[in-house]
């Protein structure tokens, strides 16, 4: 780790949880991923009194978005079954991460499987990409520091 705390992404761990209590799969052979972005809708709420003749914007409803993850690809391991019953299913499921040198809890969040794609290339090594379309976040929402993790960032979770 440095000196300003910032380190490599080398150890995050991803998991997908199935049920009430969920029974949680740790996802081998991760590549590089991003987190999913809350993203609100601009709803335009100019008239004719908009001050300097200027557009005027209010946040609408937030879409959670999606998560793209690239992973290693081995035929008919309990990973690819899972992850083809998952696509096949659309059931709710949970996902879980935590990034590499955390000491909070995961990340978890509501989501179900939008697709699931692999890739057997005659030359290099055989990958998939899981996409995870992301309904909102059930733990691990951001506090505000010192706010003893009583208040929350607007746009909390469900």
């Amino acid at each position: 780790m440095s000196t300003t705390g910032v380190n490599i992404g080398w150890g995050a761990v991803v998991r997908i949880g199935r049920g009430e209590t969920p029974d949680w799969t740790t996802l081998e052979g991760v590549g590089d991923f991003e987190f999913p972005q809350m993203q609100a809708d601009d709803i335009d709420v100019t008239s004719h009194s908009s001050p300097n003749r200027t557009k005027e914007f209010i946040a609408g409803m937030a879409d959670n978005g999606e998560m793209s993850l690239p992973l290693d690809y081995i035929p008919d391991n309990p990973q690819d079954l899972l992850l083809r019953v998952l696509n096949q299913t659309k059931e709710l499921i949970q996902v879980s991460i935590r990034p590499a040198g955390s000491n909070l809890d995961p990340e978890v969040y509501a989501c179900y499987v939008r697709s699931y794609g692999r890739t057997a290339p005659v030359q290099g090594k055989s990958s998939a990409t899981l996409v995870l379309r992301i309904s909102g976040i059930v733990a691990g929402e951001a506090t505000l520091p010192g706010g003893g993790g009583d208040e929350t960032l607007p746009g909390g979770g469900v």
